[in-house]
């Protein structure tokens, strides 16, 4: 059944993705900043339109779940099909110094702080994570040619898995010390999503059982389930490439708008009709 569903839906193909991805961001960031951090903390808990808007809040943050996980799958899909994994390492990077003082002003108010990294870092050390893991398993693979040609003991599979697992244990490491969105389970995902991606159904499993397991909260269930099921879905295309880089400028930008937002919606306080 899910086969002839992913052969007629065709049109989800990257762009569509990506749209998809920012589309759901903006509508996590809304409940969370304008919501959560407005109107729900301006409303007092036993007002009639505090349980409505909660519950609203609820349901965006679950929408917003969809997001991440397809910036993961597209960065995988990146990182196989691009002409230079340095160069769009240094764009990730880029674009994560950019975004980090509308990240500050969303999370903490605050033009700079050292809480909390936006989930651009989360993605560039997934990038290089897995660039680590396939760079340190090609010198095993190497050097365990050299000694069939010697004659010398091979050891068995066993080192290569050794050399992702330190891999991904250096990069969740990272993510947690420099506190990045999604932090080490964001490094984990991206790393499974990139493991299995020539088995589909697989992939898209195992990536929602650890999200739905990592999350703690029952109701984002749905959110990651439509996730993985356009993942699924995807018919392997590009899509248009027009607009690239203004996925990438989407994020600190809509940040930035929802921040002044925010600002004036605090500065009128309980003026709210």
């Amino acid at each position: 059944m899910l086969s002839q569903i992913k052969t007629q839906q065709s049109f989800i193909n990257g762009s569509f993705l990506k749209k998809i991805a920012a589309a759901t961001m903006l509508i996590d960031h809304v409940g969370y900043l304008l919501l959560g951090c407005g109107i729900l903390y301006i409303l007092p808990p036993g007002d009639p339109r505090y349980e409505m808007c909660h519950f609203l809040y609820r349901v965006m943050r679950c929408v917003g779940r969809i997001s991440f996980p397809v910036y993961a799958f597209l960065l995988t899909e990146g990182i196989v099909h691009t002409s230079s994994w340095l160069n769009y390492a240094l764009r990730l990077g880029g674009f994560a110094l950019l975004s980090e003082i509308p990240y500050d002003l969303m999370r903490v108010q605050k033009p700079v702080a050292f809480e909390g990294q936006n989930v651009f870092f989360t993605l560039l050390i997934g990038l290089l994570t897995v660039k680590a893991a396939e760079r340190a398993a090609g010198w095993i693979q190497r050097w365990r040619i050299h000694c069939r040609g010697m004659g010398e003991p091979i050891y068995g599979d066993g080192w290569y898995l050794l050399t992702w697992m330190t891999a991904i244990g250096l990069g969740c490491v990272a993510a947690m010390l420099l506190r990045t969105d999604y932090s080490s389970i964001g490094v984990f995902l991206i790393v499974l999503l990139y493991y299995f991606r020539q088995e589909p159904l697989k992939k898209c499993a195992a990536g929602f059982l650890w999200m739905f397991a990592a999350s703690g909260r029952m109701y984002y269930v749905w959110g990651f389930g439509a996730a993985f099921l356009l993942i699924y879905l995807y018919n392997g295309e590009q899509g248009s490439r027009r607009g690239k880089y203004a996925f990438y400028l989407f994020y600190p930008a809509h940040i930035l708008v929802l921040y002044l937002i925010f600002c004036w919606l605090m500065e009128r306080g309980g003026m709210i009709p």
